[in-house]
C-alpha cells in the first residue's frame, strides 16, 4: 500500500495492478500482457519474486520490473537480476532513503512514457 501512494503521490500514469500471491500475480500477467512496470516483492506467497519477474519479462520482454522488498539480501538481488529486474530497492532501510530510490524509478519511468518509450 506504501508503494500504491508513492506512485500515486508521483502521479504515475498507469493503471495499477496488485497481486497478493504468485499465482494471482501470473493471473494478471496472463490477462494484461501489456504490463510495462512491475514493482515486484521478492517474499511473495506461494513462490519467490524472481519467478514472477521471469513470468512477465517472459510475457512482455520490453517490462521494466524493479524488485522492491524489505529482503534485500545480496543472494535475493542477484536472483532478481538474473530473472530480468533492473534494480532493487530495498524498502526496510531508511523511509527517506527509499522514498528517494523510489521518486528517481518512477520520475525514470514516467520519463519513459513521455518520450514514448512504452505504451
Amino acid at each position: 500500500m506504501m508503494l500504491e501512494g508513492m506512485t500515486n503521490k508521483a502521479q504515475f500514469p498507469a493503471e495499477i495492478l496488485i497481486a497478493k500471491t504468485t499465482e494471482e500475480a501470473i493471473a494478471l500477467i496472463h490477462k494484461h500482457p501489456d504490463i510495462a512496470f512491475g514493482l515486484i516483492d521478492y517474499e511473495i506467497p506461494s513462490a519467490q519474486g524472481p519467478v514472477v519477474i521471469s513470468a512477465l519479462k517472459k510475457k512482455n520482454p520490453k517490462s521494466h520490473v524493479v524488485l522492491c522488498s524489505a529482503y534485500c539480501k545480496d543472494q535475493y538481488v542477484e536472483e532478481a537480476l538474473s530473472a530480468g529486474a533492473e534494480a532493487a530497492i530495498c524498502t526496510s532501510e531508511g523511509m527517506e532513503e527509499m522514498e528517494e530510490e523510489m521518486e528517481e524509478l518512477l520520475q525514470t519511468w514516467k520519463q519513459k512514457i513521455e518520450n514514448g518509450h512504452v505504451q
